[in-house]
């Protein structure tokens, strides 16, 4: 067993020891004991209900059936948990990112659910790693669009239109200016606020790519899952194929994430 294996070997053996019938043997054998107040005969019943529980447990932990429906019960249970955690941080957001990280959120629990329920083993287990990246995906997403609250703050404490007036304001008074220092004071402060303006906008430019970005992948998700759909045989070749046309995808959408990324930093510093 690698070590990989190991936890799904532990989750598996823990569904199989808290199933009904191994818990009746073990509290039945327990009370016969205490019945028999300890007697040989009431050990023997301990004893009897162990060794029951215990070969109930070993026949359903080599059980292929229970073993994948153990998986995919503790895969939604964990995708529950983390459902929400995000929903609490996706309510901080804006209305429009908000919207729209629901949406790929549904999604990619869509995908992961398609993919946990696949014909066949094998496609759970290739197809892990790419739930895996739309996951990693999805929290990139939040993350934008958590930086994004932060630029649209500043936004709003800025009108550009007073921006946009100061500097048509100062424009008026240099030209008219005669008096060459106070002409080059105009100048300096005219200067401060064309930059103002261009930062202005570079900010305002890098809050509506995260929209855009989130478009895309809400897309690019709706695309996946269509595809995950339309799969319906069991044969491995067809997973193959899908899984590596997800993956050229998932390559192309975090490339994009990361020029965002990029973007959102350098407005973030202009902001601060």
């Amino acid at each position: 067993m690698s070590d990989s294996d190991a936890p799904k070997a532990l989750l598996v053996l823990k569904r199989a020891l808290m199933m009904p019938l191994p818990i009746s043997l073990l509290v039945g054998g327990a009370l016969w004991l205490a019945l028999l107040h300890g007697n040989v005969w009431g050990v023997l019943g301990l004893i009897a209900g162990i060794a029951g529980a215990a070969i109930y447990t070993t026949l359903k932990v080599q059980d292929e059936e229970f073993i994948r429906e153990s998986i995919r019960l503790a895969h939604e249970r964990e995708r529950r948990t983390d459902g929400m955690r995000m929903e609490f941080r996706i309510e901080e957001l804006d209305i429009e990112s908000r919207v729209k990280m629901k949406t790929i959120v549904r999604l990619q629990n869509e995908i992961a659910e398609d993919v946990d329920n696949s014909p066949i083993d094998a496609v759970a287990t290739g197809m892990a790693d790419t739930v895996g990246q739309t996951e990693e995906l999805v929290e990139r997403s939040l993350a934008m669009s958590r930086k994004r609250r932060e630029l649209l703050r500043y936004l709003s404490k800025t009108e550009k239109s007073g921006i946009e007036a100061r500097i048509h304001s100062l424009q008026g008074k240099a030209d008219a200016e005669t008096d060459p220092a106070r002409k080059a004071e105009l100048s300096t402060s005219l200067q401060a606020k064309e930059q103002e303006l261009k930062d202005y906008l570079a900010i305002e430019e890098s809050a509506d790519r995260v929209l855009t970005q989130l478009d895309s992948i809400e897309c690019s998700f709706e695309s996946l899952r269509a595809r995950l759909v339309r799969i319906k045989s069991g044969k491995v070749d067809e997973w193959t194929a899908a899984r590596q046309e997800l993956q050229t995808e998932l390559v192309g959408l975090n490339t994009a994430v990361d020029s965002i990324e990029q973007s959102i930093s350098e407005a973030l510093s202009i902001g601060g």
